[in-house]
């Protein structure tokens, strides 16, 4: 029985240009990329037959730290392509090469000289895939949405570059498989393009098509890229297995059967990407491997909040943009909380097993995904759609006394699910949108009656731009409803995110007989 109801509710009137005045825009300047026959050889030396065709562009203006100023050095670019990638080349000259800041690092942590390509290859003025590479070859990626508001920099998709000094600076060729963009098949439109430059000892960024500093968004206010009306969507159809040995080696506990000094593992599985039209990608995952995603960084919480990481994960990144519902105030994905959080999906077991003297137990610092599937796009009229469905499998710890052996549950079988829609509408300027997710727990013959039993969250969210997206209306209706036993409702009124119990607030009540 529901007794009572929590709504949160945010409408929020931003006026994007705060006290700078009316934003004022250049006419677009537009690139038309060129076909080619033959595929340029991925090197940084521009000495293909595919550069000795099209005309090198250029005109950059700088954009930091002089805004509307040309910029310290010239930079120059082609866009070419064939049936299945995009060729970006890019001449970074420079008067000063041994000056120009050549440093290696991780990818998508880019340090020294560096240029970028974006595309808003949906042309809905809201969404970019950004491609950039430094002058030591480290490649950055990343998914800017809601206008640029928002950056997923954990995005990697499979694509190429490289960078090579040469005695009038540094060059840069890009090669991008159509597969790792999404776009609309028979598209009449430009998509929306921008070649960006950084030059690190001058603090220095320029952009091909100017883009105005106190601009509401980024997006919607880039350049444009012709040609590439004839080439179609291409569908992926990618089955990846894998199999995983390993073997762990310690000091043997004397007692303790499952300590013995070496642990061997072996696992199996197999992850797939189908594209089901032009505009939608089928993602699932059977027994996933997450091995290769770097470990979190520790942390010791001594406050009352949750700490959130971030989700490194290939399956749950993909299409992060369109499934995220955002229901806070804040800097993009940083300040914002998330209606779905994907890291509780394969968390560490909730529930250890009660030991008496003399057993020992092997626990799962883990709960295995079974199968997990996604569908995510785009359609030509503007309509997102994201599904998730996940299912972890009922996690039981192994208890040994005297050679007996028990097994007791410590995480139960469990469905994740999620669904979010938007619509665009007037060109971009009205968005209307909403999500529900939920979490169904199998507690029936455990002892994790502290547990939810299953936990619904909705919520519905608007935006309307104005004035050339000068101004922006944003609003967002949003509740979570959670049942389970009086144990597991009575730690929920009581915990950090509630107080139900503190005495100073006399418009919520603690009842300890509530089932949801």
């Amino acid at each position: 029985m529901i007794k009572s109801l929590s709504l949160t509710i945010f409408i929020i009137l931003i006026p994007a240009f705060l006290l700078t005045g009316q934003t004022e825009y250049l006419p677009k300047k537009v690139y038309k990329a060129y076909r080619i026959e033959e595929a340029p050889l991925i090197n940084g030396l521009f000495d293909d037959a595919a550069w000795q065709q099209g005309e090198w562009a250029g005109d950059f203006t700088q954009n930091e730290p002089y805004a509307d100023r040309p910029p310290t050095q010239p930079t120059e670019f082609k866009v070419a392509f064939d049936d299945v990638h995009l060729y970006i080349a890019v001449k970074a000259l420079d008067s000063s090469p041994d000056s120009i800041t050549n440093r290696m690092s991780r990818r998508d942590n880019g340090d020294g000289d560096m240029v970028f390509v974006v595309f808003d290859s949906y042309h809905d003025l809201r969404t970019g895939f950004v491609f950039g590479v430094s002058s030591a070859g480290v490649r950055f990626d990343m998914i800017m949405s809601n206008n640029g508001q928002s950056e997923d920099p954990t995005w990697d998709p499979i694509w190429q570059a490289k960078a090579e000094m040469h005695e009038w600076g540094w060059g840069a060729e890009m090669k991008i498989p159509f597969t790792q963009l999404r776009f609309n098949k028979d598209s009449e439109n430009v998509w929306g393009f921008e070649v960006a430059r950084q030059i690190f000892r001058e603090n220095e960024l320029s952009l091909w098509h100017p883009v105005p500093r106190n601009a509401p968004g980024f997006i919607h206010a880039l350049g444009e890229l012709d040609g590439l009306q004839e080439i179609e969507p291409r569908k992926q159809f990618d089955l990846t297995p894998y199999g995983v040995a390993s073997l762990k080696t310690y000091e043997a506990e004397e007692g303790n059967p499952y300590a013995t000094g070496s642990d061997p593992k072996f696992n199996v599985g197999l992850d797939g990407k189908i594209g089901v039209t032009n505009n939608l990608t089928l993602d699932f995952t059977i027994n996933p491997d997450f091995g290769q995603v770097e470990a979190d960084p520790s942390e010791v919480n001594l406050s009352a909040f949750e700490t959130y990481f971030e989700e490194k994960r290939p399956f749950f990144i993909e299409g992060k943009n369109i499934t995220s519902f955002n229901v806070g105030l804040g800097d993009g994905d940083v300040g914002n909380d998330n209606l779905f959080y994907s890291r509780r999906i394969g968390r560490r077991p909730h529930g250890y097993p009660s030991l008496g003297d003399g057993e020992y137990a092997r626990v799962p610092t883990f709960t295995r995904i079974l199968g997990a599937a996604k569908l995510t796009g785009k359609t030509e009229k503007g309509l997102s759609v994201g599904v998730l469905q996940a299912i972890t499998a009922d996690t039981k710890a192994t208890i040994d006394q005297g050679g007996t052996e028990r097994q007791e549950t410590i995480e139960p079988l469990t469905s994740y699910s999620l669904a979010r829609v938007q619509k665009d509408f007037n060109k971009g300027n009205t968005i209307l949108g909403g999500a529900v997710t939920t979490a169904i727990r199998k507690l029936d013959g455990t002892d994790l009656n502290y547990l939810h039993k299953n936990a619904t969250s909705g919520g519905i969210d608007f935006t309307q731009y104005f004035k050339e997206r000068n101004y922006m209306l944003n609003a967002s209706v949003f509740m979570s409803h959670v049942q389970g036993s009086e144990e597991a409702i009575a730690r929920t009124q009581q915990s950090s995110a509630r107080y139900f119990q503190r005495p100073d607030a006399d418009y919520v009540t603690f009842d300890d007989t509530r089932t949801s």
